[in-house]
Order: C-alpha cells, then sequence, then structure tokens
C-alpha cells in the first residue's frame, strides 16, 4: 500500500489563500533551497507524495504558518497566515 501525506490539502489550502500558483510556491520553495518542482508540488496536494521532515519546515516557513497549521485541523477552522 502507498503512503501519501495527511497535511497536501492544508498546503494547498495556505497557498491558494497566498494566491500562489503551484508554480509559484515551488519556485519560493527552490529560492529557500529546496529541490521542488510543480510536479511535487501536485502530489503533495493530492497527497500522493511523502513530505520529508526538512520538507515540512520548509514548507511551512514559506507559507508563513506553523507546522501544526499544515496538519489537519480538530475544531481549529482555517490556519493562521501571517
Amino acid at each position: 500500500m502507498r503512503q501519501g501525506n495527511i497535511i497536501g490539502k492544508r498546503i494547498r489550502l495556505v497557498r491558494e489563500l497566498r494566491r500562489w500558483t503551484q508554480q509559484q510556491f515551488a519556485q519560493k520553495l527552490r529560492d529557500a533551497g529546496h529541490e521542488v518542482s510543480r510536479d511535487i508540488v501536485a502530489r503533495w496536494e493530492l497527497c500522493e507524495t511523502p513530505v520529508t521532515d526538512t520538507r515540512l519546515l520548509g514548507i511551512a516557513t514559506v507559507l508563513r504558518v506553523s507546522v501544526l497549521d499544515l496538519f489537519p485541523s480538530r475544531g481549529r477552522g482555517r490556519p493562521r497566515i501571517f
């Protein structure tokens, strides 16, 4: 059984709140030192590809949210973006 991730939907939500395309988000991650393509971003958002711990930190940093904001909420509502 293939394991994906549980944060893809939240990555997409925050990216869209920032009004970034997948390509723009991938570029921002590359600028921060992560080798990421638009295709990888798409696979994360579809929960098809695992996200490593170092990439998780990079994603949260680039999106300017806490790591916890990327995990599915239990009554927390939308992530706090700043």
